[in-house]
């Protein structure tokens, strides 16, 4: 009877893989990643922090923990002197916003196929502003990310199954009075957890893909 055991948890691994979890990302000034997994809420990013306990309050552990952290504010420093010499502009919102559909078209191109048709993507808002001190510039701007978006939900439509609520939907529109971009965007996506494993392999891959393709063109 030795065999049952393997056996159970060889069929709970099956049962595990094939439960469905919840992908919500929720971006509003700040990214929220979590997964939904039964009655459990788990976050992704920014990650949960840790509570403070009592011991941690000690004289010693006082000092090393700001040992610690003022070591980390001069890396940073650092980083952001070193990041403000080889870019003297700071990178504003109409540049996140980019950057955001640009990792959703890496999601898109290289993580979803072929296993989209088995997930489902309800897209409960999705409203984008873009604004900048420059007209023109904010002009150019509306330009490629409407037309960024248009690609993507075309895209998607074609690979999986989206559901788009009627109530907010998706709108991408040009404030001239405006100095800043916005973005709200409030997404899930529903899959199984192989799934999920499969496609943070194929996203992983993926994103190394891109990123050799650009220092390629960079050189």
């Amino acid at each position: 009877m030795w065999w049952l055991i393997p056996l159970i948890l060889l069929l709970l691994i099956i049962l595990l893989l094939h439960l469905r979890i919840r992908l919500c990302i929720i971006y509003n000034e700040d990214l929220d990643v979590h997964l939904k997994l039964l009655f459990f809420n788990i976050p992704i990013f920014p990650k949960k922090q840790k509570k403070p306990k009592a011991k941690d309050y000690s004289i010693k552990k006082l000092r090393k923990k700001q040992k610690k952290i003022e070591k980390k504010n001069a890396k940073k420093e650092l980083k952001k002197q070193k990041k403000q010499t080889e870019q003297p502009a700071n990178k504003d919102r109409k540049k996140q916003i980019t950057e955001i559909l640009e990792l959703i078209k890496i999601v898109l191109e290289y993580v979803m196929p072929p296993f989209g048709k088995y997930f489902r993507l309800e897209i409960l808002k999705l409203n984008i502003k873009i604004g900048s001190s420059d007209p023109s510039k904010t002009a150019v701007t509306y330009g490629l990310v409407s037309q960024s978006v248009a690609y993507i939900i075309e895209l998607l439509s074609n690979i999986t199954n989206v559901d788009v609520k009627k109530h907010n939907g998706i709108n991408v529109y040009a404030d001239f009075m405006s100095e800043k971009s916005n973005a709200e965007i409030n997404i899930i996506l529903n899959l199984k957890v192989w799934h999920s494993l499969f496609l943070a392999f194929k996203f992983f891959m993926g994103f190394l893909k891109r990123r050799s393709q650009k220092t390629t063109q960079e050189n």
